[in-house]
């Protein structure tokens, strides 16, 4: 529901940059569920968490170049705002898209789990107001994409014991 081919939903809302966060937060706390809020076409569940880590990666390392990508990012690297907006941000997007989505319940986790963000990446941890480079965001959010991934792993271990 989230994710389309053409990201449309991206496109009729707020930054598409931010609804990548939020399917981040969903990839992260809402895989054990039975259904799933990010479903692409004919692709097998797993297929479909690798390929957005797999786009996170690619955007990541386009640091000087255009990308031309699913989702929008800042050309200009300079200074960004630091990770208190960005949570903040973060948790109006998803209040936005619990509204349209009031039945999903990955969304619902994610929204009360929103505290749960910092632990998982403890760069968001004491950046409230101050400027932070884009550099240093990138490192955090490469930190985010790599907890991903060892959940992923760490639950493939689980389910073929």
């Amino acid at each position: 529901i989230l994710l389309s081919p053409s990201w449309g939903l991206c496109a009729a809302k707020a930054s598409c940059t931010m609804y990548l966060y939020v399917l981040l937060a969903c990839v992260l706390w809402g895989l054990e569920s039975h259904s799933a809020p990010m479903k692409i076409t004919g692709k097998p569940h797993d297929d479909n968490h690798t390929a957005v880590c797999a786009e996170i990666q690619r955007e990541l390392s386009a640091d000087n170049i255009i990308y031309n990508g699913s989702f929008k990012r800042p050309q200009n690297t300079s200074e960004e705002s630091c990770y208190g907006q960005f949570i903040k941000d973060f948790i109006s997007t998803l209040r936005a898209l619990l509204t349209n989505c009031h039945h999903d319940d990955h969304l619902r986790k994610v929204y009360k789990n929103m505290k749960e963000l910092p632990r998982i990446c403890t760069k968001l941890q004491n950046c409230t107001t101050e400027i932070s480079n884009f550099s240093q965001f990138k490192e955090a959010l490469q930190s985010v994409v790599m907890s991903i991934e060892g959940w992923k792993s760490c639950k493939r271990t689980k389910d073929s014991l």
